[in-house]
């Protein structure tokens, strides 16, 4: 009788390793759509670091767009109109959308032409380009800044920029 007892006692072991098998504890579990957190699959976007030194003096804007630009592309803006200041900007936001850090700094005008803005490019903390544009040029602010943030990358971080596939 002793026998049977054991047979039983281990029957019901036996089953219970059963149960906690890969195979049985994965049919039992809940449909694969519930209490299931999603993950972030997706990189997030870069962002422009605006600074605004308008109201500083030449010097403290050179200062903030060195600061600004130890490990990405600083677009200074010296002055100029609201249209050529935004198409700054959005040479500073294309950087961004290719992958590259970009940042805005709006300086205090210091050529007092009115609406002529100078600009420089810096990179690693150093000015990389110059230009001056006059209002009725514009148009030609965001192709030629964009291009200047990227060869002021490609100069002071060609690491980061071979990881991306820009060339």
């Amino acid at each position: 009788m002793m026998n049977g007892a054991v047979k039983t006692i281990f029957a019901s072991l036996a089953a219970g390793a059963m149960a906690l098998t890969p195979v049985a504890a994965f049919s039992q579990a809940a449909p694969a759509n519930q209490n299931v957190t999603p993950v972030a699959t997706s990189v997030q976007r870069l962002q422009v670091q605006y600074v605004d030194a308008q109201s500083r003096t030449i010097n403290d804007a050179q200062i903030l767009a060195a600061a600004a630009s130890t490990d990405k592309v600083a677009i200074v803006v010296w002055g100029g109109n609201r249209t050529i200041q935004q198409e700054a900007y959005n040479a500073a936001r294309d950087l961004t959308d290719m992958g590259i850090p970009a940042a805005f700094v709006l300086a205090p005008d210091h050529n007092t032409l009115d609406g002529d803005a100078v600009m420089q490019v810096y990179a690693a903390s150093t000015p990389r380009a110059d230009a001056a544009y006059g209002r009725d040029f514009a148009d030609q602010v965001r192709p030629n800044m964009r291009e200047a943030g990227i060869a002021a990358y490609r100069e002071a971080f060609p690491r980061q920029l071979a990881a991306l596939s820009i060339q």
